[in-house]
């Protein structure tokens, strides 16, 4: 599970040669021209959002870009191949705006903002007056529920981004250390969740099982496997069944774990893969207490909803590894 990662470099350039600047990052460094909300939709920490301007600006501002370029190098690579180019001497300035860190939170992001001023101080902003305020040796700090293995879109991003006036590398080091602190007080109830899922199937097909359910919870960030052993499971009083079983930490509600659960048992027409029964404090998590405002409850409906709901958090080689994996169960039939 990852908690803190960077984003992307943002990276200044003044010329009087827009237009030849901007084909040469095009061309070179495979740059692709973008709005600039599109670009922090699409960048990771893997890439440098470069903005083109005139030579008239001295201050980082987004709206003064004539061009906003997505590249996937970092910055170094970037300033490294132009002034080994025909245009370095076409650059009249070069500057870096402030770093920026991408931070995964459980849930009140208000709660966090305040501690985190409290600590660190700074103030809370957008992108982009942030990096209008912002300078190199500032940090943009990102707060968002979602998954920060991959792409973070805007949307995901709280109301707020938290600008300090640290380098990047003191904030990384302070929040590596108080970090989980925050993500602790940020929980509904202020706590991780230790759970039990276990895994049994009349066909003997664990290992596949186990495949796709280790798929899901790696792609999500959806905890730590604290550890895995066989088991028996008392299914019914006076009769039990070999399962295989896996220990998880978690900061996600036991709830919404089991409806994750409940989407891999079944198939998209409604066919039973696999039981994966839940246990939290010693205690079954039953797929009725997933709360979907229904009265009327079928499980094989909802299994395919939640299945549903599940595959559309998933890109699309994340969804051929698990259809490959279910195709092998059907025929191992």
């Amino acid at each position: 599970m990852i908690f803190l990662r960077m984003g992307a470099r943002l990276l200044f350039l003044r010329t009087e040669k827009i237009e030849e600047l901007k084909d040469f990052i095009v061309e070179n460094l495979d740059g692709k021209i973008e709005e600039f909300e599109r670009a922090i939709d699409e960048s990771t920490e893997d890439y440098t959002i470069a903005f083109i301007t005139d030579t008239a600006p001295e201050k980082t501002d987004v709206d003064d870009a004539k061009y906003i370029i997505l590249i996937k190098e970092a910055s170094t690579i970037i300033l490294s191949a132009l002034l080994s180019s025909h245009l370095s001497g076409l650059i009249h300035r070069a500057d870096l705006g402030p770093a920026c860190l991408i931070m995964r939170i459980a849930g009140e992001e208000e709660k966090v903002i305040e501690k985190m001023k409290k600590f660190y101080g700074g103030e809370t902003t957008t992108w982009r007056d942030g990096i209008r305020k912002g300078e190199r040796m500032d940090t943009l700090v990102a707060l968002t529920t979602k998954p920060i293995g991959e792409r973070v879109i805007g949307e995901d991003f709280g109301e707020g981004i938290l600008l300090l006036s640290t380098p990047v590398n003191q904030v990384q080091k302070r929040l590596r250390a108080d970090g989980i602190v925050f993500i602790t007080q940020s929980m509904e109830d202020g706590q991780w969740y230790e759970l039990r899922i276990n895994i049994y199937d009349s066909r003997g097909n664990y290992t596949a099982h186990y495949r796709r359910l280790m798929i899901v919870l790696s792609y999500l960030e959806l905890g730590l496997v604290l550890g895995e052993q066989w088991t028996r499971d008392h299914a019914l009083m006076l009769y039990s069944v070999l399962a295989y079983q896996i220990r998880l930490f978690t900061l996600m509600h036991p709830r919404k774990i089991k409806e994750i659960l409940v989407g891999l048992e079944y198939s998209e027409n409604g066919d039973r893969l696999v039981d994966f029964d839940l246990y939290y404090r010693n205690k079954k998590v039953s797929w009725l207490d997933v709360d979907i405002h229904e009265k009327k409850r079928n499980k094989v409906e909802e299994g395919k909803l939640f299945r549903k709901n599940l595959f559309s958090k998933l890109p699309n080689t994340v969804i051929e590894q698990l259809l490959e994996i279910e195709t092998e169960v059907k025929e191992a039939k």
